[in-house]
């Protein structure tokens, strides 16, 4: 139920987002593109280190730091192997020439990457499939509506199928959460988490034009801390 109405959320913000988009300037359009991404960077580094960090009152510690960087080295190593990135593309732009649509290649990619890669996402789908709590999901969808709508206004309809990647992404996760309940533990989900939410601050990055990421690139990444503790449990 958590993912439908995300999903709902999305397409309604879209077609909203798409009706404002006639009326913005290029010039504040491309303000917003980057207060979204400094805002992004902003939140998903606090989510990021709300995991990271162990306060006690011996001081501060840090959690799972070489986890982080093996699935980032791994994850990119997979995912330039593959080349997801080029992939994406490609298969957005098939859909663009095939259907005889506007350009949704960047806007399908961006907001998939953004409603899919976060901590919210996976944390708030494993919640529904264990526990049948929707609340995580219910805020992450307040929070897509209003990135959905930012995004479409500035890159289009393309930000309107990401809906599709948010049903299968979330709702495959709910469905492997509700058969795995004694596979998952709290440490691979914290994990995985922040691994996500340092995805997340790629895109903003991108957003703000800083630097050109190829962020479909780094998706097995999260992947790596499902192996690790899989791994792990077998010694």
């Amino acid at each position: 139920m958590g993912t439908l109405i995300n999903v709902l959320a999305i397409i309604i913000a879209s077609l909203l987002g798409i009706i404002l988009k006639k009326g913005l300037p290029e010039k504040i359009q491309k303000g917003m593109m980057f207060a979204l991404g400094i805002g992004l960077i902003a939140l998903s580094l606090g989510w990021f280190l709300k995991d990271f960090l162990i306060v006690t009152e011996d001081g501060i510690s840090t959690h799972s730091d070489l986890l982080m960087i093996l699935s980032l080295v791994f994850g990119v190593l997979i995912g330039e192997w593959i080349d997801i990135d080029m992939r994406l593309n490609r298969f957005a732009e098939n859909i663009e020439k095939k259907y005889n649509l506007p350009p949704l290649a960047k806007g399908f990619i961006a907001a998939t990457l953004i409603f899919c890669v976060g901590a919210m996402a996976i944390v708030g789908s494993i919640q529904d499939g264990l526990y049948g709590d929707i609340t995580t999901l219910i805020i992450k969808s307040t929070l897509d509506f209003v990135t959905a709508m930012i995004l479409s206004s500035i890159l289009g309809i393309g930000v309107i199928f990401s809906a599709v990647s948010v049903f299968i992404y979330q709702g495959s996760i709910t469905l492997l959460a509700s058969a795995s309940q004694s596979f998952l533990t709290t440490d691979m989900i914290t994990a995985i988490s922040m691994v996500g939410n340092i995805l997340l601050i790629a895109i903003g990055i991108n957003f703000m034009e800083i630097k050109r990421i190829k962020v479909a690139n780094m998706l097995p990444a999260i992947i790596i801390p499902i192996l690790y503790y899989l791994v792990i449990s077998l010694f």
